[in-house]
């Protein structure tokens, strides 16, 4: 008979676990991803572990019986986990896609996706809040008897070469998502968005909700890669301005102006141009992740698509798509 060893007794033990805190919310789903188990709570994000996982030879008896780690420190009630994550999981149900279409590798990918996007957030967050306080500061001193000087972000440039950097990392990883559906069209991850606009129209056709898509957000994409080319590499044609004195005694705000590479964005307020960032991605992958779906399952007698989910009928405000199928009043949308 094998030796019970006290770590054999202890994995082998009962027990319970507390995953994150009071502050996270409560837990509203275990998503099971190939071998690993996500736990989604109100706020945040969560990988659990049993210590085999981590030491299946059984080596450490320290080791406690169960590990979490969080992944984002957003969960359900976020729209950004709720409009790209949570809309993934519905839509790349493994089910309804061929086995050569990896989608528990498209939903890790996603993963991926929202903590790129909650970093893109956080940069861009940061800009702002130090122009906000560099103005509040100048504007405080400004009535009093002290020498002139104008506010400053002091590393503008280098701010923004950061999160547009980050910004090209979303593109990366939602192209390595869209090649897991298109694996023999010459997709790769170093693809950009003109590539597969092309490939797109060739597939479906002009006139397709697709190609239409791609066609609408294709100049956004263009224009954030060569930002973050031209920023990057120090390349001219792109322009970061701290803030200015204008001659009328104006102080000018920080602005970005480009033309590069057939990209022109006509010199504006860099804290406007960043705020729609974000939102914009998250568009761009929920969107790119309904049209995967929707181009790439395997058609039933069901008469089943993807739609839009009516907002009396939706179980999280922020998930707008599901698979519907034609049963019953108003059809099922399987959310």
């Amino acid at each position: 008979m094998k030796d019970n060893r006290p770590i054999d007794r202890k994995r082998s033990s009962g027990g319970n676990a507390e995953i994150g805190t009071k502050e996270d919310g409560a837990i509203e789903q275990m998503i099971k991803i190939g071998e690993r188990l996500i736990v989604l709570k109100e706020r945040s994000i969560y990988e659990f572990m049993m210590a085999d996982d981590v030491d299946p030879e059984r080596t450490n008896i320290n080791l406690p019986n169960n590990i979490h780690k969080l992944i984002i420190d957003q969960g359900s009630e976020s729209e950004m986990v709720s409009r790209v994550f949570i809309t993934a999981n519905i839509l790349f149900n493994k089910g309804k896609f061929e086995n050569t279409i990896d989608t528990e590798k498209a939903l890790t990918l996603t993963l991926d996706l929202i903590q790129e996007l909650s970093i893109l957030d956080t940069e861009i967050q940061s800009y702002l809040d130090k122009e906000i306080e560099v103005t509040e500061e100048y504007e405080s001193k400004r009535s009093k008897p002290v020498s002139y000087s104008i506010p400053s972000i002091g590393n503008a440039k280098n701010r923004c070469t950061t999160i547009f950097q980050k910004a090209d990392h979303i593109e990366q990883t939602l192209m390595k998502i869209i090649t897991l559906f298109y694996p023999n069209d010459g997709l790769t991850q170093q693809s950009h968005f003109p590539k597969l606009y092309k490939i797109i129209e060739e597939k479906y056709g002009e006139k397709d909700s697709f190609t239409e898509f791609l066609g609408k957000i294709l100049e956004f994409m263009k224009l954030i890669r060569n930002l973050r080319n031209a920023l990057d590499h120090q390349l001219k044609g792109v322009e970061i301005y701290d803030f200015e004195l204008a001659p009328n005694s104006d102080v000018i705000a920080p602005s970005i102006e480009l033309d590069f590479k057939g990209s022109k964005l006509e010199r504006q307020s860099l804290s406007e141009f960043l705020k729609f960032l974000v939102p914009n991605f998250i568009y761009i992958c929920e969107i790119t992740i309904v049209h995967l779906a929707g181009r790439n399952f395997i058609p039933t007698l069901m008469q089943q698509t993807v739609q839009e989910i009516p907002e009396n009928k939706r179980r999280n405000k922020f998930v707008k798509y599901s698979f519907w199928s034609n049963m019953g009043e108003g059809g099922y949308y399987d959310q």
